[in-house]
């Protein structure tokens, strides 16, 4: 998670959303990105999308099963959905996104056991280095 912060804060130093992930196999980071929003104009631009794509590249696969996630901030809706697409078995989340987060909102799809014809939930530890991540969020 440290080192997501750091990546939060490139992207603050940018001018974008201050939000950093990653993503680990084997204890082997595979890929690493920072928000490139609004600088980019481009509204994919979330960083754990961005991770998501940069392992599926280095791993040639789209099944990013036994995969962890790190990020400073609750993934949204549209990351969540690319999470349980993705088969991705772990998230680990620095502090939450209330009102559109996929986990905590009113639609928690990255936890939802009902949705059919969909991966498993990944397993979620929540609130690691929260204070940190919860400033940076505030910058």
């Amino acid at each position: 998670m440290r080192r997501c912060l750091e990546l939060a804060q490139a992207a603050k130093a940018r001018g974008d959303v201050p939000v950093g992930s990653l993503i680990v196999k084997e204890n082997v980071i595979l890929a690493e990105a920072s928000e490139r929003l609004p600088a980019s104009l481009d509204i994919a631009g979330h960083a754990e999308l961005l991770a998501i794509r940069q392992a599926c590249t280095v791993l040639s696969t789209l099944d990013l099963s036994e995969c962890t996630l790190y990020t400073t901030a609750e993934p949204c809706w549209m990351c969540s959905y690319l999470i349980r697409d993705a088969h991705i078995s772990w998230v680990v989340i620095g502090t939450p996104t209330l009102s559109v987060g996929g986990l905590s909102s009113n639609y928690p799809i990255l936890r939802d056991p009902t949705l059919t014809h969909w991966p498993s939930p990944p397993q979620i530890i929540r609130d690691v280095l929260l204070a940190e991540c919860r400033a940076m969020r505030a910058l």
